[in-house]
C-alpha cells in the first residue's frame, strides 16, 4: 500500500513570522499545502506569494474565533460570538446556541472569507477551520452549501489519530467517525486520517497507518509549536520505516 501524506501549514496570514516560515517550508518542499486565514492581518502579504508555488495547494482556514469578521452584517448577525470591539471572541462559538439564523450568518461570513481570498488572487483548493470550527456538527449544512457554491470539493476531516495520552472518549471517537462519513456523503474528498505531525511521527514511524492518505497539520513560525517546528525541520520523512510520498490536496 502506497502511503501519501499532505503536510498542511495552518494560519497563513496570521503574522509576518508565520508567513516567512510557511513559505520557507514550501520552498524546501517540507510543506505541501497551506490554509489561508482570510481575515488575518498579513493575509494580503501572503497571497502575493502563493503563485510561486503552483504545485502546492492553498485552502481557506474558515474562521469564527479570531480577528474581525469580513461580512458586512456579521457585527449584528454574529454578535453573540463577538467581543466588545467586534472581534471574534475565542471559543464563544462553542458556548452559544447555534440556531438557523446563526448558521445563515456563518454561511454569509464564510462566503465572504472565501471570496476575499479569491479576490486577492488565490483559488482555494480545500477548506478547514481555524481552531477546527468546521468540525462543529451544526456546520455540516453550511459546508455543503459552500462546496456547491464554490466547487471546493476537498476538506479536512475531524481528527482521528491520537496518542493514548490524548485519546478522546469512545463516544467522541464515534461521533467523529460519523461526522467524517457525513462530510464524504455530501460530496467532499478527504484524506483517510488527520492528525498533527508530532502524533503521526510518534505513532507511525515504524508501522504504516491503516489508511493510505493522511493529512498532518503543522504551524510553522508559531511560538506555541516550537517542538513541532523542530520536527518539521528534521528528516522525519526519510526516517520512516516504509515508503511515503508527500502530496498536496490537489492530488486527492
Amino acid at each position: 500500500m502506497s502511503i501519501r501524506i499532505v503536510v498542511n501549514a495552518d494560519d497563513l496570514g496570521i503574522s509576518e513570522a508565520v508567513n516567512e516560515a510557511v513559505f520557507r517550508h514550501l520552498e524546501n518542499r517540507t510543506v505541501t499545502s497551506a490554509t489561508i486565514l482570510s481575515n488575518g492581518p498579513f493575509t494580503a502579504q501572503a497571497i502575493k506569494r502563493v503563485h510561486r508555488f503552483p504545485e502546492c495547494s492553498f485552502g481557506v482556514h474558515l474562521n469564527l474565533t479570531e480577528f474581525k469578521p469580513l461580512s458586512a452584517d456579521s457585527q449584528v448577525a454574529l454578535s453573540d460570538i463577538l467581543d466588545e470591539q467586534g472581534y471574534f471572541n475565542g471559543n464563544a462559538i462553542r458556548e452559544t446556541k447555534i440556531g438557523v439564523p446563526t448558521l445563515r450568518a456563518i454561511y454569509r461570513e464564510w462566503c465572504e472569507q472565501i471570496e476575499n481570498v479569491m479576490r486577492m488572487g488565490a483559488q482555494p483548493s480545500h477548506l478547514d477551520g481555524h481552531h477546527h470550527v468546521h468540525t462543529i456538527p451544526q456546520m455540516l449544512p453550511v459546508l455543503a452549501l459552500l462546496r456547491r457554491r464554490y466547487h471546493i470539493n476537498r476538506i479536512r476531516i475531524s481528527r482521528n489519530l491520537y496518542t493514548s495520552q490524548s485519546l478522546p472518549t469512545p463516544g467522541m471517537l464515534a461521533r467523529k467517525r460519523l461526522y467524517n462519513r457525513a462530510l464524504r456523503s455530501v460530496g467532499f474528498k478527504t484524506t483517510g486520517i488527520f492528525t498533527d505531525l508530532e502524533t503521526f511521527v510518534r505513532l507511525c514511524s515504524i508501522k504504516p497507518p491503516e489508511k493510505p492518505t493522511i493529512e498532518v497539520m503543522t504551524h510553522p513560525g508559531s511560538e506555541a509549536h516550537v517542538g513541532e517546528s523542530r520536527l518539521l525541520d528534521s528528516d522525519w520523512l526519510t526516517a520512516l520505516a516504509y515508503q511515503a510520498d508527500l502530496i498536496s490536496y490537489k492530488a486527492l
